[in-house]
């Protein structure tokens, strides 16, 4: 037996002779189990371009109370934890270009020389085909980070969400919604700790 073992072997035996109990095993690091806790949510600042932080904030709101797990309300002092964030839209071009060309051409030419007088002629002809397409694509990409702040400043959960979109819904809010989900997924791995 190693000398490694042997001392954690006595230290197991020695604990409950001392009056020890172990330590209760520590829920994953991913998940914070104040999670659970919450009743009470604020939706309060969230930075970003302005003309779409309003709108972030609104969509936080809807998402949340969708949830039909806490309760959420406009008055940061009353609740167990506070959700701010940031958001931020990029615009994206893409353009897609192609070209295709064929060239050809034919010459000939002939000459005859008879006695002091002669004749010469030549023929050419040249021709081309070519094709070209051009297209353009603009979209957007939304990025969002969402975070919940307990009243003492400490971070209880954060997560940041990418999204180019959908075809019912735009990147901003696809983003958003997406968070929201996480958090209730994260808030579910919370409950069974």
């Amino acid at each position: 037996m190693c000398m490694v073992s042997r001392a954690w072997l006595a230290l197991l035996v020695a604990m409950p002779l001392y009056g020890q109990a172990p330590a209760p095993p520590a829920p994953p690091a991913d998940v914070n189990p104040r999670l659970a806790s919450l009743r009470r949510v604020c939706v309060d600042k969230i930075v970003g371009e302005e003309s779409l932080v309003a709108s972030v904030r609104e969509i936080a709101i809807a998402s949340l109370f969708s949830l039909k797990r806490f309760t959420v309300t406009e008055k940061c002092e009353k609740a167990d934890a506070i959700l701010r964030g940031a958001v931020i839209e990029r615009a994206e071009k893409r353009v897609r270009a192609e070209s295709e060309a064929t060239d050809f051409g034919v010459a000939a030419g002939g000459a005859r020389v008879s006695g002091r007088s002669g004749s010469a002629g030549f023929g050419a002809a040249v021709g081309g085909s070519g094709e070209s397409l051009l297209s353009a694509e603009t979209g957007s990409r939304a990025s969002v980070t969402l975070r919940l702040v307990d009243l003492d400043g400490d971070v209880l959960w954060a997560y940041t969400q990418d999204s180019p979109g959908g075809k019912t819904r735009g990147a901003v809010s696809d983003a958003v919604e997406r968070a929201v989900k996480q958090l209730q997924r994260d808030m579910a791995r919370s409950d069974a700790k």
